[in-house]
């Protein structure tokens, strides 16, 4: 979006103007405006979806899902999926944690995901307003609801709760990452084969993007 450029973290060089910023780089001020920014998106999440908040996991699909992570974690995605949650001890034994870490793993990076630094830059590229505007907006929508990567940067250029609006040149690497993250959401069930909405991905996503920006949908629930 036109107003997130500002947000953007460039390292200049010696011959760029603004090279002696770097030597006064904050790092701790920078964790504490980035945590913020994690507790301002989670708030956010919250507010807007009460509806998906009151929901409960599908155990009808989470189970088949979660069956189907654990079995294929050496297999694309799910060995990506496993890196970047940082899983080396293996992976959690509650259902639900499972699939919302494995869900959330890519946008979270706990660990090196291994994937190419192309498609790493394109992910980390997205910024909070990006990922929630696109979630909010697919929840809204609902079950059923196409996810595709264009779709996806429709509902993040619509949603309401977001300030700022996208330039013309922001869609090329917006849908680049999302298109990365498409079939990620396919394989563990929270978009269908036709790259639709699932039950279970309409109660999960908002609360996988949560855990990677460690917090809970549920916080604070009644």
């Amino acid at each position: 979006m036109s107003d997130k450029d500002d947000n953007v973290t460039r390292l200049p060089t010696s011959e760029v103007e603004g090279y002696d910023d770097l030597l006064e780089f904050d790092a701790d001020e920078f964790l504490r405006e980035w945590q913020e920014a994690d507790r301002a998106a989670v708030g956010l999440l919250r507010e807007a979806l009460p509806e998906v908040v009151s929901t409960t996991a599908p155990g009808e699909e989470l189970r088949p899902a979660v069956e189907r992570i654990r079995a294929r974690l050496h297999d694309w995605p799910y060995r990506h999926l496993a890196a970047a949650a940082d899983w080396r001890a293996g992976p959690p034994q509650d259902d639900a944690v499972l699939w919302l870490q494995a869900t959330g793993a890519l946008i979270a990076m706990n660990g090196e995901s291994g994937l190419g630094t192309h498609e790493e830059s394109a992910l980390m590229t997205l910024q909070h307003a990006d990922w929630a505007g696109a979630v909010i907006g697919l929840a809204r929508a609902g079950v059923g609801s196409r996810a595709w990567a264009a779709d996806l940067f429709d509902y993040a250029d619509a949603c309401a709760e977001i300030e700022g609006s996208y330039d013309p040149d922001d869609r090329e690497p917006v849908e680049q990452g999302f298109e990365l993250i498409v079939p990620v959401w396919e394989a563990v069930g929270a978009l269908d084969e036709h790259r639709r909405l699932t039950p279970l991905g309409h109660w999960g996503l908002p609360r996988a993007l949560a855990w990677a920006w460690e917090g809970s949908l549920d916080e604070g629930a009644s």
